[in-house]
């Protein structure tokens, strides 16, 4: 019996028993929920929403960094990618509530376009926050934290330009485009010390 990979990556099957689908690893369908796979987020929306609150997130880390210990990058953070939500979320959530039918969904959907931003914005500070509490090391902790935020953004401008149909090479190109604005805070981090 054949196995073909469905639009997420599942392996379906395509002949014999109609139920013969299998469900992927415990490992697998974990990383699915994380930040940084490729089924995490379906639209462009999704996908644009990410890369701005990894960009909010990796400024908070460099500038929280700067003259802060672990508690200050946190909350510096936290607070950073809170208040760009909810300045968003408001725009979103006034223009729907100003329809008359079905204003309490929409305005719940509205709500949950933003996520990608507080989800993406947030997990290079966990990174942080974990390995400064293993290691004692915060200036290394932010260092790989900001580098999490490269990959990240990389990894989110190639998804997003081969969902748009770029060929390969271009997709490369826009990964390494928005990796670049990881390089950006990174170097402004820098200036701060």
């Amino acid at each position: 019996m054949a196995r073909t990979p469905d639009r997420h990556g599942n392996g379906v099957a395509t002949g014999g028993s109609p139920a013969a689908s299998t469900r992927p690893g415990l490992p697998r369908r974990l990383f699915r929920h994380t930040p940084l796979s490729r089924y995490r987020w379906h639209s462009e929306e999704d996908l644009s929403q990410a890369i701005y609150g990894t960009v909010i997130g990796a400024a908070g880390i460099a500038v929280g960094s700067a003259h802060g210990d672990l508690r200050e990058i946190v909350l510096t953070v936290v607070v950073t990618v809170a208040v760009y939500w909810a300045a968003e979320r408001y725009a979103d959530v006034l223009a729907a509530a100003v329809h008359a039918g079905g204003r309490a969904e929409r305005v719940r959907a509205a709500l949950r376009r933003g996520l990608p931003v507080v989800e993406a914005g947030l997990t290079p500070l966990v990174l942080l926050v974990v390995l400064a509490l293993f290691t004692g090391r915060l200036p290394l902790a932010v260092f790989v934290a900001l580098g999490l935020a490269t990959v990240m953004l990389g990894g989110f401008g190639h998804v997003a330009a081969r969902r748009a149909g770029a060929s390969v090479a271009q997709a490369v190109c826009w990964g390494l485009c928005s990796a670049a604005l990881g390089v950006l805070v990174i170097g402004l981090k820098m200036l701060l010390h």
